[in-house]
């Protein structure tokens, strides 16, 4: 059961990262659209570009079979925690990630967000990452370029959820 539980947890990471990368490696091979960008993917040959991320759908469907009946355990124990199925994020998004030249690969955080009442959510949190691994953040629409991180700099949260996801509702 924990094996089972540790892959339902970590699946969603990799099943969006290929999800992603197959839709941009397919996307721009006549040219560009107007109003499409293309993005070049820089060769990575540190552990993360070695990797194969690929998972058969059968595997997804197993993984996923059993993150939802742990999911529905944790959450009968603690009515007051919310643990979305998925989270899904927009690609304009995802895109002020992936062009930029300084980012190998996306990290996926899990995080607590608290809500009004005591109620907390399990919520995915979305940042770049360079080709040693460290991490790399975004500037908020209409931040002014800095060489320091300051209040400005992020990564992306909230995406939507299956169930919805809101801490605040009662």
């Amino acid at each position: 059961m924990a094996t089972n539980m540790k892959k339902s947890l970590l699946i969603y990471p990799h099943v969006f990262m290929f999800l992603l990368g197959a839709l941009l490696i397919g996307s721009c091979n006549q040219g560009p659209k107007p109003g499409q960008v293309c993005i070049t993917i820089p060769e990575d040959t540190s552990a993360l570009g070695k990797r194969n991320h690929f998972i058969p759908v059968m595997d997804i469907d197993i993984f996923r079979k059993d993150f939802q009946a742990v999911r529905d355990t944790v959450v009968g124990r603690n009515p007051n925690f919310f643990i979305p199925n998925s989270e899904t994020f927009n690609i304009a998004a995802i895109d002020s990630f992936v062009t930029n030249p300084k980012v190998f690969g996306l990290r996926f955080y899990y995080g607590i967000k608290p809500g009004p009442g005591g109620r907390k959510a399990l919520r995915l949190i979305v940042v770049g990452v360079d080709s040693l691994g460290h991490d790399i953040y975004i500037k908020k629409k209409g931040a002014a370029l800095g060489a320091q991180v300051s209040d400005d700099d992020g990564g992306l949260e909230y995406g939507q959820c299956s169930p919805p996801c809101s801490v605040d509702e009662p």
